[in-house]
């Protein structure tokens, strides 16, 4: 067993957006995403995976193929891989999304820590 605390993968963005990775392994991608208020994720795809991403705090759009979403605290959202995603912070603090994807992706750039 391992035991992780989200609020140590929590974290001010150097940038706009910090991804800080928890776990991973050959199956499994487990991070925080912290997007400063007003800021974006980009329109991006998951490939073969699916993702499951959970909203820690804040409020934000979430775009999924071109549907558009209000999240806030608390709520999951299962999103497969095919399907073209975006998030915007809507809110006035730091959005944070707890976020887990199976498989994973085969680029191990995936599973690193950015700031972008």
């Amino acid at each position: 067993m391992e035991r992780f605390n989200l609020e140590d993968y929590t974290t001010v963005p150097e940038k706009s957006i910090a991804k800080r990775v928890i776990y991973s392994d050959q199956n499994t991608l487990a991070f925080v995403l912290n997007i400063a208020p007003g800021e974006s994720l980009p329109d991006h795809t998951h490939f073969e995976s699916t993702v499951l991403m959970n909203v820690i705090n804040g409020t934000a759009r979430l775009i999924v193929d071109e549907q558009s979403f209000n999240i806030q605290e608390n709520d999951l959202i299962k999103i497969d891989g095919p399907e073209t995603m975006s998030v915007h912070n809507t809110g006035s603090e730091y959005l944070v999304l707890y976020v887990t994807i199976s498989p994973i992706p085969s680029d191990e750039k995936y599973a690193q820590n950015a700031d972008f």
